[in-house]
């Protein structure tokens, strides 16, 4: 009789390849005496040093911790001084308690100084100077949202464009590795939007980091917006992905508009997300518009419309950081001839909210607020509003509509073994992602991995060290 009712149960989501979404990081336990769930391998870390994702099987969820939003400058056309900002952000949040913080999107933190305007101010939300100004007199950044694709022609955007692809970040690198020995340092998970440069093409991607520093998740934007695609390429099916199961519960993130993706709200919404970061770009605010443009393009919206309806409609806890901008960075984004004339910086700041699971706003910084936006998370909050309505279960009817989700990746090439059998590939695997951190993950183009490619299976193996 069992079988019979497990055969005919519909999901409101049927992947071609099954659930990818088993557990894949674990974080500090609770300093409650807390009893394991039923199955749960029982952790004993001390120091935060955390074991690799390899040796647990179920976390015991931390039900109550703090988290942090970070609302700051991208940075511009300079890897190294954007790594050591964005390692800035995990350490204060760390220093603060956090279990969780959020990056907007294709953000690693940075102020951008012109040598013609000496210098600029910042502020920080420092637990050991609240609310503290602080000073650089450095030309530095990498690369943020690059939101003068909006505002110039071709031939402007050429030098800014070359510039961009220079200084995005590769997966592996010694610059993503400093940064996920940050969240390990602090014990923090650290959701990271970056422009990720693979072979010759740039992605709006995110990472979810765990507080081992290990790669949780590494999704990239499916689609991107209008004229972004001039800029990035389209995510593939295994870095579409947005729900991780963790020790602080089941997180999930998405890049701008993705955030209103009817299809993409309903396939995390089915995994049970309850903490969500909705990562935002630089948006000016609704006095910019022209009367041709349509309302959805501006800040004002995104930040007070969308980001809350994701919320409600999820029963989710929304995180939604937003880049900002100084008026070094709205200069630094003009091009040479255009500069007098430039917008005033304040309409580009002051957009990241914070949202409860029943759409109520919980924390909104200041105009012109640099720094950390902290929120106290309590899942148990998430109860009532799914009671009500849970649609992505008792609130969902699967025999009538249901989401066909295909998370295979489609290669240019693709390699067939001695049976014929095609082979399959790991995007996450491919660009050095998929190892433990303090390992050299095994990357495509070794004869061992591309075997293990070939066959179809195996491949996962050899990255995480075994044999295929």
């Amino acid at each position: 009789m069992a079988t019979e009712i497990l055969k005919n149960f519909v999901s409101p989501v049927t992947s071609l390849l099954g659930s990818k979404n088993s557990i894949k990081g674990a974080g500090e336990p609770p300093k409650t005496d807390v009893e394991p769930s039923p199955g749960t391998t029982p952790q004993i870390l001390k120091n935060k040093q955390y074991q690799t994702q390899t040796e647990f099987t179920m976390p015991t969820v931390i039900k109550k911790y703090k988290a942090a939003a970070v609302t700051a400058e991208p940075g511009w056309f300079n890897l190294e001084e954007s790594t050591q900002k964005t390692i800035k952000w995990i350490n204060e949040a760390g220093a603060a308690g956090c279990k969780l913080v959020a990056f907007p999107e294709v953000c690693m933190y940075s102020l951008i100084i012109h040598p013609y305007l000496g210098h600029a101010e910042t502020f920080t939300n420092s637990p050991s100077q609240p609310f503290s100004i602080t000073a650089d007199t450095s030309l530095i950044g990498i690369p943020g949202y690059p939101y003068w694709m909006w505002k110039i022609n071709y031939q402007e955007s050429l030098p800014f464009l070359k510039k961009y692809r220079e200084n995005s970040l590769s997966s592996d690198s010694d610059e993503m590795r400093r940064i996920r020995n940050a969240a390990r340092e602090n014990g923090i998970y650290v959701s990271l939007g970056y422009s990720e440069i693979d072979l010759a093409t740039l992605h709006l991607s995110q990472v979810l980091i765990g507080p081992n520093g290990d790669i949780l998740n590494h999704r990239r934007k499916i689609k991107p917006t209008h004229v972004e695609k001039l800029v990035f390429g389209d995510g593939a099916g295994d870095t579409f992905e947005p729900v991780t199961q963790t020790d602080i519960g089941r997180v999930g993130h998405y890049n701008c508009w993705e955030n209103m993706n009817p299809f993409l709200k309903a396939y995390a919404c089915c995994q049970g997300e309850q903490v969500h970061i909705a990562a935002w770009p630089i948006y000016p605010d609704n006095t910019t518009r022209s009367p041709m443009d349509p309302y959805t393009n501006v800040s004002d919206p995104n930040s007070d419309i969308v980001s809350p309806a994701y919320a409600i409609e999820t029963c989710t806890y929304v995180l939604a950081p937003f880049q900002r901008l100084s008026h070094a960075g709205v200069v630094a984004n003009t091009p040479e001839g255009k500069r007098d004339a430039v917008e005033s910086e304040d309409v580009y700041n002051g957009h990241t909210r914070i949202y409860g699971p029943d759409g109520q706003l919980l924390a909104k910084p200041d105009k012109d607020f640099e720094g950390l936006v902290f929120v106290d998370i309590d899942l148990d909050q998430c109860h009532l509003p799914k009671a009500l309505a849970d649609f992505g279960g008792h609130y969902m009817r699967s025999d009538l509509i249901r989401l066909l989700v295909d998370s295979k990746r489609k290669e240019p090439i693709t390699h067939v073994d001695e049976e014929g059998r095609l082979g399959t590939y790991s995007t996450k695997q491919r660009v050095g992602l998929s190892g433990p951190l303090g390992e050299s993950p095994v990357k495509m183009g070794s004869e061992k991995v591309v075997k293990g490619f070939a066959n179809g299976v195996g491949a996962e193996r050899v990255a995480a060290g075994g044999s295929s």
